[in-house]
């Protein structure tokens, strides 16, 4: 094939004469407007070949189905006058036709437009090297957006017979291709690490640490980028949660995530479809979750769809990987305080198993790490040593892979425990007071998982699941008087505490593409729940409890697209718990405009309704013990939110700015009052409301990236114990700003970061001995540098970290324990959150 030359306009200009020249000039931009001469010379050439070259020749873009084409065989030697002719007489022969959508000619077929009305195209998003499936990618197909599954799993039906997608998911380069219908179609994306090195696509586009903005109160991230943020590599999931608006950051909660406001046991972590109830963590050393083992990590903060049930707070969904089938690897952290490991082996050509085990080899809590009252004098509190143990152990399992049908499947597993104990005695003011401590917690869960696309691009899936939480809790307290008349002092207490939580779950979910305007979904599940709970104080028997339930669920949502920039979700959740003989209606609907390239608003609102209750047990000296409880709707009344979610973001280039506002209810919240000074031992019903802003922005530019947030917010709560002219007061969660922000710099192989936190604090828990009015803020700068090198096939990342690098003293207060020391005044033990604290880690990939 040969491109025949064009005119070179410079030699033809009269130097004598400007005016021929403008005259000149304006032919030639009118023959760059209007048309370019052709030359196309070939013998029998496939016509895919010969488009390409005509695309190289004369710089023109073409979308075409490289394999359909390639099946014509072209013979000319003829010249057009522009590019249309050309295409024209090159396909008048065959059945395909053209049309042009910006700068870009699309060809496709005509001979299924004769029978066919509607076309399906489905098919899987998956990794390019491991061969992992990538939940939740964004596809946009004719410029029609939608979302894939749990497994990468997505399903479209249009009138167009040709489609051109633009596919990502975080952390991997953007691609662009053209489809004709049909299943099974795989869509792999390259990643932009590979083991420990990075990769460079040239011409790509990367999509890099999170998304927020696609949905109302929705933020999506790329895990990946957590190992290069401060830490010791073990808690890298945790880390990157924290530092997410809405998410609370300061008080350093160890067990749990505080989201918008909401209350312990009202937010839900799930890994790979089951609920993780929560260990321990102290002082963040150690993620709820295996880093090695997340994949995708999804945040929603409020205003969630149908989908979703049993939780009126947020939820964070975390994806785990499934391996890769085609070499196995070996992972390996190293760090100052655990020891990490996965292992994944392909054992057929489609499917992986996957082994991970942490594990602490010392004492995680130094000796400063508890003391009383953080260093801070006030009456009535004094400053005591001891000297923790905390052991803390996880192990994951997990077999996936995929039929030859292109059917997904996998069965994960996990099990996890930790061990927390300290022991004090003291003398204080002619009196001794000892404390003993021994806590156990062991989470367990698994799931399994199948899910099938069928031949009419209707895709479901069927998931089964349990988990569980056992919590032991040994204290023991004394108060004893070493001389003097100091008036009576507080009884002891030894008392044994247990909490199981057991949950059981099948569910269904499918997903039905009408048409390229609308997507329904709709999904059943089964529910069985039990809790047991006992206390036990000196061979007798204080309190026992062992309830059941067991519940269905129904739920139908439809997505429908009635304009280009418009996405409407209504939807609707039924739940019946049997043992209350009642239907819980909970509408809920979602909804997108984009109001240009650059901005979209959302909106969500809804009903949520949850059926276990994690209710929390108070004394007068302020401290608070969580129950596992279920719902009775006497004592224990089902809990119901109402979530009502606004946003506005703006997108350009590298640049996103994103502001979201919330207000939300709760009714149906239980506290237990135990006051032995007053003889009050009763539970009371309270009701709460939320609500507040966040406001974020990020910027990357290059290999860099950095981002801030504002989070302004306010929790209330009401209960019929406060007084008669008190309406609200502050919850014990409430905290009224936080500022985050974090900076990572890419200076491959070296890697800096640094994020800080700022919070005003919180009400301190009830005490006699306590100004409620109390709020020590919260302050955290850490720094962390990161070294990558690879030899071959081996990768290793050395990273060193500074936690707390200006030695703030702040304060967990979920850890407070308040023990009588006389009849009016107590002694404070609260854990220090993390203080000046070096970190050093070595990750090796292989």
């Amino acid at each position: 094939m040969n491109v025949k030359p064009g005119i070179n306009i410079w030699s033809i200009l009269p130097r004598t004469s400007a005016l021929l020249f403008l005259l000149v000039l304006l032919l030639s931009f009118q023959q760059l407007l209007f048309g370019q001469s052709v030359t196309i010379k070939a013998v029998d050439e496939p016509l895919n070949q010969v488009l390409m070259q005509m695309a190289r020749d004369y710089r023109i873009q073409l979308s075409f189905d490289d394999q359909l084409l390639s099946a014509y065989s072209i013979t000319l030697d003829q010249d057009f006058n522009n590019p249309e002719e050309a295409i024209t007489f090159l396909i008048k022969d065959y059945p395909l036709d053209f049309k042009q959508i910006g700068d870009v000619f699309t060809l496709y077929s005509t001979e299924a437009e004769q029978t066919v009305t509607n076309f399906r195209l489905s098919g899987r998003v998956i990794d390019s090297q491991t061969g992992e499936t990538l939940p939740y990618s964004h596809i946009l197909i004719n410029e029609s957006g939608l979302v894939t599954d749990f497994n990468g799993n997505f399903s479209f039906v249009s009138t167009d017979s040709l489609f051109d997608l633009s596919v990502s998911y975080l952390g991997y380069y953007i691609k662009d291709t053209t489809l004709s219908p049909g299943a099974a179609n795989v869509l792999a994306l390259t990643p932009s690490i590979i083991g420990l090195q990075e990769v460079v696509v040239e011409g790509s586009i990367l999509e890099r640490s999170g998304q927020i903005g696609e949905e109302a109160g929705l933020i999506r991230l790329n895990h990946k980028i957590a190992y290069r943020l401060p830490g010791n590599g073990d808690n890298a999931v945790f880390n990157f949660l924290r530092l997410q608006p809405g998410i609370l950051a300061a008080g350093e909660r160890s067990s749990e995530l505080i989201i918008w406001g909401s209350y312990s046991g009202h937010s839900k972590i799930l890994f790979d479809g089951f609920t993780i109830f929560g260990l321990k963590n102290f002082n963040d050393n150690i993620s709820f979750v295996n880093p090695y083992m997340a994949k995708d990590i999804k945040v929603l903060k409020g205003g969630y769809s149908a989908d979703y049930d049993d939780r009126v707070g947020g939820i964070v969904d975390i994806s785990g990987i499934n391996g890769s089938v085609n070499k196995p690897s070996i992972n390996v952290n190293i760090n100052n305080m655990t020891l990490n490991g996965m292992a994944s082996i392909p054992v057929t050509k489609r499917s992986s198993l996957i082994f991970a085990y942490r594990h602490t080899y010392y004492n995680l809590m130094d000796v400063d790490d508890l003391n009383i009252s953080g260093g801070r004098p006030s009456p009535g509190k004094y400053d005591i040593n001891i000297y923790p143990d905390y052991n803390f152990g996880d192990f994951n399992i997990k077999y996936a892979g995929s039929t030859s049908g292109g059917d997904n499947f996998f069965i994960s597993l996990y099990n996890g425990k930790d061990e927390f104990s300290y022991d004090i005695e003291q003398e204080r003011n002619n009196v001794n007071v000892s404390l003993d401590v021994e806590e156990e917690n062991r989470q367990r869960g698994g799931s399994a998982f199948y899910g099938k696309t069928w031949k009419n691009g209707v895709n479901s899936h069927l998931s089964i699941s349990a988990s569980g939480l056992n919590k032991e809790l040994y204290e023991k307290q004394l108060a004893t008087r070493t001389s003097g008349n100091g008036g009576n002092l507080p009884p002891g207490r030894e008392v044994l505490f247990n909490n199981d939580i057991l949950e059981l779950s099948v569910k269904n979910k499918t997903r039905i593409p009408l048409s390229k305007r609308q997507m329904l979904e709709a999904g059943w599940n089964y529910t069985h729940e039990s809790v047991s709970f006992s206390q036990d104080s000196l061979d007798q028997t204080l309190a026992n409890s062992d309830n059941q339930s067991h519940r269905l669920g129904f739920f139908v949502q439809d997505e429908i697209r009635p304009l280009k920039r418009l996405s409407i979700r209504p939807g609707v959740r039924l739940d019946y718990p049997i043992h209350l003989e009642r239907v819980y209606i909970q509408p809920r609907i979602q909804l997108t405009l984009d109001l240009s390239d650059h901005w979209r608003f959302n909106v969500a609102a809804g009903m949520y309704n949850q059926f276990i209750s994690e209710t929390s047990v108070i004394d007068e000296l302020g401290n608070v013990r969580y129950v596992w409880a279920i719902s009775n709707n006497t004592d224990i009344p089902v809990l119901k939110a109402n979530h009502f979610v606004s946003g506005l973001t703006y997108k350009y280039k590298g640049f996103t700015l994103g502001l979201e506002g919330y207000y939300k209810t709760t009714t149906g919240i239980t506290r237990y009052r135990n006051f032995w000074r007053e003889d009050i031992q009763d539970v009371y019903q309270g009701e709460a409301r939320m609500y507040g802003m966040d406001l974020m922005v990020k910027q990357y530019f290059r290999k860099h990236e950095a981002w801030a947030s504002y989070t302004l917010s306010k929790t209330e709560e009401s209960f019929p114990y406060l007084p008669e002219y008190v309406d609200y007061v502050d919850a014990p969660q409430d905290q009224r700003h936080e500022i985050k922000g974090a900076l990572l710099l890419n200076f491959s192989p070296f890697f800096f970061s640094t994020n800080y936190v700022y919070g005003s604090g919180f009400r301190p828990p009830p005490s006699p001995d306590v100004d409620p009015e109390d709020r020590y803020p919260y302050s955290r700068l850490d720094m962390a540098l990161i070294y990558r090198h690879s030899i071959k096939s081996y990768h290793f990342e050395l990273g060193i970290s500074i936690l707390n690098v200006l030695n703030h003293e702040n304060i967990k207060y979920t850890n407070v324990i308040r023990i009588p020391d006389s009849q009016n005044t107590s002694i404070s033990i609260h854990a220090e959150a993390v203080p000046f604290t070096p970190t050093i880690y070595l990750n090796m990939a292989f």
